[in-house]
Protein backbone atom coordinates (compact mmCIF):
# COMPACT_ATOMS: atom_id res chain seq x y z
CA UNK A 1 0.00 0.00 0.00
CA UNK A 2 1.19 3.71 -0.58
CA UNK A 3 2.71 5.83 1.74
CA UNK A 4 0.97 8.88 2.00
CA UNK A 5 3.12 12.11 2.51
CA UNK A 6 3.85 13.53 6.16
CA UNK A 7 2.47 16.95 6.68
CA UNK A 8 5.99 19.02 5.77
CA UNK A 9 5.85 17.52 2.57
CA UNK A 10 2.57 18.46 2.26
CA UNK A 11 3.00 22.14 3.12
CA UNK A 12 5.79 22.33 0.73
CA UNK A 13 3.86 21.08 -2.38
CA UNK A 14 0.89 23.86 -1.14
CA UNK A 15 3.56 26.30 -1.19
CA UNK A 16 4.81 25.44 -4.69
CA UNK A 17 1.26 25.53 -5.93
CA UNK A 18 0.60 28.52 -4.67
CA UNK A 19 4.04 29.95 -6.59
CA UNK A 20 3.02 28.11 -9.62
CA UNK A 21 -0.24 29.45 -9.64
CA UNK A 22 0.90 33.02 -9.02
CA UNK A 23 3.13 32.62 -12.05
CA UNK A 24 0.45 31.54 -14.39
CA UNK A 25 -1.43 34.27 -13.17
CA UNK A 26 1.59 36.89 -14.26
CA UNK A 27 2.07 35.21 -17.66
CA UNK A 28 -1.46 35.82 -18.25
CA UNK A 29 -1.63 39.09 -17.35
CA UNK A 30 1.77 39.40 -19.62
CA UNK A 31 0.18 37.90 -22.55
CA UNK A 32 -2.70 39.67 -22.13
CA UNK A 33 -1.00 43.45 -22.30
CA UNK A 34 1.04 42.18 -25.64
CA UNK A 35 -2.34 40.99 -26.85
CA UNK A 36 -3.99 44.44 -26.49
CA UNK A 37 -0.49 46.17 -27.84
CA UNK A 38 -0.84 43.44 -30.67
CA UNK A 39 -4.15 44.51 -31.45
CA UNK A 40 -3.49 48.37 -31.14
CA UNK A 41 -0.88 47.59 -33.94
CA UNK A 42 -3.39 46.30 -36.20
CA UNK A 43 -5.91 48.65 -36.21
CA UNK A 44 -3.36 51.82 -36.37
CA UNK A 45 -2.06 49.51 -39.39
CA UNK A 46 -5.47 49.40 -40.73
CA UNK A 47 -6.39 52.65 -40.36
CA UNK A 48 -3.07 53.69 -41.77
CA UNK A 49 -4.09 51.75 -44.70
CA UNK A 50 -6.96 52.91 -45.60
CA UNK A 51 -6.21 56.34 -45.22
CA UNK A 52 -3.83 55.94 -48.28
CA UNK A 53 -5.84 54.29 -50.40
CA UNK A 54 -5.08 50.67 -48.85
CA UNK A 55 -2.23 50.59 -50.72
CA UNK A 56 1.28 48.76 -48.81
Amino acid sequence: MKELPDEKKLAELLVLAKEAEQRMREAGDAIEAFYQKWERRQKNTQVVKQNVGGKE
